[in-house]
């Protein structure tokens, strides 16, 4: 299944509400490489430090994991890319 979602995209994104460190992004990472498979990919997960107690959905979006840090991650991390793409139809 992970082999053939690479395969329909051109980059992977992990979430997870965990650190990303030996996590599952990490799992993924090397589940492609012994695959032989290289893609870009954006690991996103919390931070590795103490984060307080309190609401989830507050420490998620403080942690840039709600939907709008998820969004500007995904447009931090790929914007080059696009770009690149771009040229690269253009020309």
């Amino acid at each position: 299944m992970l082999l053939q979602l690479v395969s329909e995209h051109a980059a992977f994104v992990t979430v997870e509400e965990n650190v990303v460190s030996g996590g599952a992004g990490s799992a993924v990472a090397e589940a492609l490489a012994n695959a032989g498979v290289s893609i870009p990919m954006l690991h996103l997960g919390m931070p590795d430090r103490f984060v307080d107690h309190g609401d989830p959905s507050a420490l998620v979006r403080e942690c840039g994991l709600d939907a709008s840090g998820i969004t500007t991650a995904i447009q931090s991390r790929f914007a080059k890319r696009r770009l690149e793409d771009v040229s690269k139809s253009v020309a």
